[in-house]
Parts: C-alpha cells; structure tokens; sequence
C-alpha cells in the first residue's frame, strides 16, 4: 500500500479501478465513522452502540483492504479536534486500540494467525484479563513520585489532569521504584457510586448522567478537583508506556510476570488476570467467565487476549490502528439503538400501570426485539423519553429490554411526551396515584380483565402450576372465547374439549396433550397452592410460611387467623398479614378455594417427609443445568416442597450445591465459596 494515501472527498482514488457506488459507499463510511468519532471522543454523547459502531469500521476496513486505500478513519484513533481548558501534552508512546472479536470461531483464527506470524513450533501462551471501555489514563513517575497525569485523545497527545487524578484515592503518589515509570490506567467509577450520583443528582436538578463511563470521564476532568474526590473513581493499571525499558531492566520475558511487578509496585490491576497454556483454555475461561459477570461492581465489555512471550510481538507486529498479538474478546453486545413508535400502558396483576414501548424492530443477538419496559411514569419523566426519539436500549440473558437513555437532539422539542393515563385502559377505571410510591394502578380488583388475565397466566405459569403448553397468549384467548373464567374452570377443561378444537390453530394432538398436563398439574403442595392463588404480597418464601398454619383441607376452608397472630410468624409484616386476612374472608374467594381444594390433591406439610436428621431441611440449595434423569425444574419442586429454598445461582448464602458430572462455572464458585456439594444419588437416598 502506497505511503499516506488517503481516500477522501478533496484527494479522490488511488489504486484499483472503483465502482462509483463503491466510492459512495467508501466515503459515507468514512464521514460517518468520523461523526461517531467526535461524538465518542470529544462530546462523550454516543449515538449508537459499540457493536454497531464496530460493524461500521469493520465494512470500511474490508472496503479499504479490497480497493487498496488507507484513510485516516482506519489508521489513526480517537479525535483530531478538542476544545479543552486543560494542557495538551505529548505521549511518549502512541496509545492504540485493540481489533475485536465476538466467537470462539474468530479466537481459534486468532490464535492461527499469531501461530504463523510468530513461527513458533510450541503452544502459544496466553494471557486473560478485563477490557475495560472507559477513560485511559496514563501516570508519570519520577524519582518515586507521581508527577504528571495525562489522558488519551488521538493516541499521539491528550489533557493533562495531574490534579484531578491526584484526588483518587487507590492513585499511589509515591512508589518503590526510583526510576522512571509511565503507567497506563483505566479511571472507573463503580455502577453502585454511580447509581448513588444520579440520585442524588435528580434530588438538586443536577446533570443526570446516562451510563457510569461518561460520569467517570467527566468527574475526573471537573476544573473544581473538589468535587472529583466526591465521585470516588478507581483505577486499574494495565500497561506501560515505557515498557520496553522497564521489562529489559526487569529481565522479564513474559507479559504476565510484568503485569505481575506493576502490581507490586502498589498499582491496582485487574482482579481478573490469567495466564493460559491452550487456546481451547481460554475459550472455555471466556465461556465460564459470564457466571462471574454480573457481580462486578464496573462496568466491563469484553476480555482481553494477549500473546503472553514478549519476545514474539515484534514477530507478529502491529498494523497502525491496533496490535496483531492482542485481541479483545467483546461480550455479545447488550446495548443497541432503534425507535420508539407507540408506547402502551400495561396493566400487571400487581394492579400497576406501568409505560411500555413498542420499537422499531432491532436484533439483539438472535432475539428481534420489539417491546422495552419503561418501569414507571417516574423514570419516563427522569429520561425525558417521547414518542419518536431514538433510544439505548439494554438487553440481559432472558430478560425484556429496558430503556437506559435517549439521543438528544434539537429536532426531537416536537416529540410527543408521554404521561400517566387517566383511566384503566383495560376497564376504564379511574386511575389512582399511589400516595407513598411512584406506581399508578387500577383500583379495580375483581373485574379489571387485564389483571384478571394476569394473574391467572401467572398462577399456571411455569414457577406455579406449571401446566405445560397454557401459556399467557394460550389464557388471553381462552378468556375471550369464555371457555375460562378462573382456575376452577383451567383444571375442568377437558369438558371444553370440543370448544377448543373449533378453535382456529388448535389441533387433537396439542389439546390432549394440555388436557394431560392440566391432570399433571393437580398435584401440587400448600406452598405452591399459596403462591399460586395471587395474594397480594404473599411469594414463594411467605408461602412456606404460611403453609405451616394448614394440616388439611378443614384448616384452609376454616381458615382463622387474626392479623396479630400472623403477625407472629416469621417475615409476615403486617401489610401482608392484613391481606392474608382480606384473601381469606372474601366471599368470592371462599368459593374459589373450596372448589380447587375438591379437584386438587393438594400436599399439606403433615403429609411432606421432614426428617429432622435431614441436613437438607430448610437449607438454600442450588442446582447446576438439567441432568440425565432429571430437569432441574423437577429437582427444584422436590426442594421447595420439602421446605428447601431453591436457588438459582451460587452465593455466600448458599447452604449446598447438587451438581452433576459436567457442572462447570457454578461447581467452581461453590469450591471458592466453600458451599458443600452433593451428588444427586446422595440427594435421593436422603429424600427418600
């Protein structure tokens, strides 16, 4: 490729023949690439995800590569224009990015490239560590003390914010090394201070920032370094930028061991380091690394792949923009863009009423998602978000979206705003606010058919009944048609057999099959039976409770308890008790409870095996993924319905784990946990 040849709209082409479309093509993404630079760099106000931004430079990349063009937008990173109050100052040492992957495909290319490019006959040792995607910067030390901070802006020159960094308090002022050092950081600030800023935040009117990464930038380059203190920022050192001279003083020959050094030298690294042998080991790190995930108390968006011998990087060398031994391996991403088109007002059986939009369709990681909760009419008001704007939204394992922030921009002042409701949509209620929370709700309890469609999906559904096949959309339906009215009428429905089949898209087969898993689902415990029938604040663990109190039928027909007598069990505040009580005395529901307890054989606790030997009785208990036998959500109901908490993931208060052969990331964690394990051949002898 020919030296500083650049493809722009003054230079024009040089190199290969191009189609005019492709040269289109070339130069939109080359400007567009330049607009989310300033916007990531300099105004600190991005548009669009990193996943999306990363598709965009890659298709330039691929474009450049093909028609033989270098341009600025591939070659250089970050800004070249910055309006700032602090002194620009010069690195000694370029600061350049890192390529991305997102598989295990592109890890195993990665490791053949670094293979052919090193000419090593021997396995190449890796090493694994956090990538952080916040504020770089990088600290001075001479004769043992601290004396300029500087942060990253094009990777050549930055600001210089010595005073600012000064006030961090894991920043060492002095070390124990009297030559010269420039360390390179990363400045975080934990997502519970973060959350603690903004609430406070929206208390005094003050900025309200969207994620921890842009508080952190700002907080550290405040002119008042007062208020730095105040935002308690961490830094993790992660490089050098006199790394040569330090590791040739320090004959070191491995990344590792000087990462290691960095952190004897009073520097604070990552918690997460690794060194590794195999390539098919750091695939399977990578795997059993997202259990760990959400319990850190940052931000993170990937790990980071380093060739671990020092003495290969020359070998594999680097291209302009990012090393070739170094790789980052990026979460499959959790943010992405889109449109809001309409918002509806959901009424839930807890009786609030809460916002959700509906989007311009997006796909998240094989999930085209086109709803996103907006909690409460509170946090709409707090994001400012309308009708039309163009929002971040964020998407956990298995969890619907949520709205994290807006893209502000000038033409969105003639957006529709978006407010409470003044009548149940459902049953056209007056709406009523409630007086010590931010939640609005339906004050329409039995004949609001949106909350009656709710609770009754909720008490078949899955953690409940679980009757195989009703699903919500399935219940929705059936109380259209009247072929359901309540639970009663779900475990009498193969009398509805024939009203059902008439049905468009229901067949024999799916039919018989519900009205199997409707018998199946007949028998069930107290607890369940509790938790099932929707008393207002009464869950899983209030029901365990409260089962104790019924030894039969006669008790839960007869059922007297006061308020101040319930009051007396454990966890039962006196909220609950009060509607414990009203569940109980309403006429209505008295009906309900004596028709159920006739179809189902309901399991009171003098009728459950409770061993008092039993070292499992009312334990915490966590299960790894299905085995041979057994689902796991069989091996739960066995727990829960000997009064054993199921639990779904590994934690301090975990009492026992039940792993089997191939537990991987949660048998680990109850290892360093000291959490007991037991096989499930132990586990069925003892409840036996």
């Amino acid at each position: 490729m020919p030296e500083n040849t650049y493809f722009t709209r003054s230079k024009g082409f040089l190199g290969k023949e191009i189609d005019t479309y492709v040269e289109k093509d070339i130069i939109e993404l080359q400007d567009l690439i330049s607009y989310h630079n300033d916007l990531y760099y300099n105004k600190e106000d991005p548009i669009i995800s990193d996943f999306e931004y990363d598709q965009l430079f890659k298709n330039l990349a691929f474009l450049e590569k093909k028609f033989w063009i270098q341009s600025m937008q591939t070659s250089e990173v970050g800004s070249t224009l910055k309006e700032s109050t602090f002194e620009k100052v010069k690195h000694s040492r370029p600061m350049i990015s890192l390529d991305n992957t997102y598989n295990e495909d592109d890890l195993n290319d990665f490791n053949e490239r670094v293979s052919k490019l090193s000419d090593s006959v021997w396995i190449i040792d890796y090493t694994l560590e956090f990538k952080f995607d916040w504020l770089w910067v990088e600290l001075i030390y001479k004769n043992w003390k601290l004396v300029q901070a500087i942060t990253r802006w094009n990777g050549i020159e930055w600001e210089d914010v010595t005073e600012n960094a000064m006030q961090v308090s894991n920043i060492p002022k002095e070390i124990e090394y009297k030559d010269h050092l420039e360390v390179r950081w990363e400045v975080v600030m934990p997502i519970s201070i973060f959350n603690e800023l903004n609430e406070d935040a929206k208390k005094t009117w003050d900025k309200v920032f969207s994620n921890p990464r842009n508080a952190a930038s700002w907080s550290l380059r405040l002119i008042d370094n007062s208020v730095t203190k105040k935002r308690k920022l961490k830094f993790f050192a992660y490089d050098l930028a006199n790394f040569e001279e330090f590791r040739i003083k320090e004959n070191k020959t491995e990344y590792f061991d000087v990462i290691k050094d960095i952190d004897n030298l009073w520097f604070e690294t990552s918690s997460y380091f690794k060194k590794l042998s195999w390539i098919s080991e750091v695939i399977t790190a990578v795997e059993n690394f997202w259990d760990t995930k959400n319990n850190i108390d940052f931000e993170i968006d990937g790990l980071v792949l380093k060739v671990n011998h020092i003495d290969y990087w020359k070998k594999i060398g680097s291209t302009e923009h990012h090393p070739r031994y170094a790789i980052a391996y990026k979460f499959p991403a959790e943010i992405f863009t889109t449109q809001i088109l309409s918002v509806e007002h959901q009424v839930w059986r807890t009786w609030a009423i809460t916002p959700v939009a509906n989007l311009e369709a997006v796909n998240m990681w094989w999930a085209i998602i086109k709803r996103a909760t907006l909690h409460n009419y509170e946090e709409v008001e707090s994001l400012d978000v309308r009708i039309g704007d163009t929002v971040f939204i964020k998407r956990a394992w298995e969890v619907i979206p949520k709205i994290i922030s807006v893209v502000k921009t000038w033409e969105r002042d003639n957006l529709e705003k978006i407010f409470p409701p003044k009548f149940c949509p459902s049953c056209e209620t007056e709406v009523v606010k409630d007086e010590w929370k931010v939640r609005y709700y339906c004050p329409n309890d039995l004949d609001c058919p949106a909350k009656h469609s709710e609770k009754l999906a909720f008490s078949v559904g899955k953690q409940w009944f679980n009757i195989d096949g009703l699903w919500e959309r399935q219940v929705e339906i059936f109380l259209q048609e009247g072929i359901i009215h309540n639970l009663v009428d779900v475990f009498q429905i193969e009398n509805k057999r024939e009203e059902i089949l008439a049905l468009e898209w229901f067949k024999e087969k799916a039919v018989s099959n519900l009205i199997t898993w409707v018998n199946n689902a007949k028998d069930v415990s107290i607890a369940t039976f509790l938790t099932a029938l929707w008393i207002a604040w009464v869950g899983k663990k209030t029901a365990k409770t409260l089962a104790q109190l019924f030894e039969n039928k006669e008790d839960l027909l007869l059922f007297s308890s006061s308020v101040e007598s319930l009051e007396k069990l454990a966890d039962i505040w006196p909220e609950i008790a009060k509607n414990v009580i009203e569940y109980f005395w309403n006429a209505a529901h008295k009906r309900l409870l004596e028709e159920l307890s006739g179809i189902l054989d309901i399991s009171y606790y003098k009728n459950i095996l409770l061993d008092s030997d039993l070292i499992f009785t009312w334990k915490k208990m966590c299960i790894t993924w299905s085995f041979d036998i057994y689902k796991r959500e069989e091996l739960a109901k066995i727990l829960e319905e000997n009064g054993w908490e199921f639990m779904s993931s590994v934690t301090k208060k975990t009492d026992f784990l039940l792993a089997w052969d191939k537990a991987w990331s949660k048998l680990k964690k109850a290892n360093d946990l000291w959490v007991e394990v037991v096989s499930l051949n132990e586990f069925l002898e003892r409840v036996s």
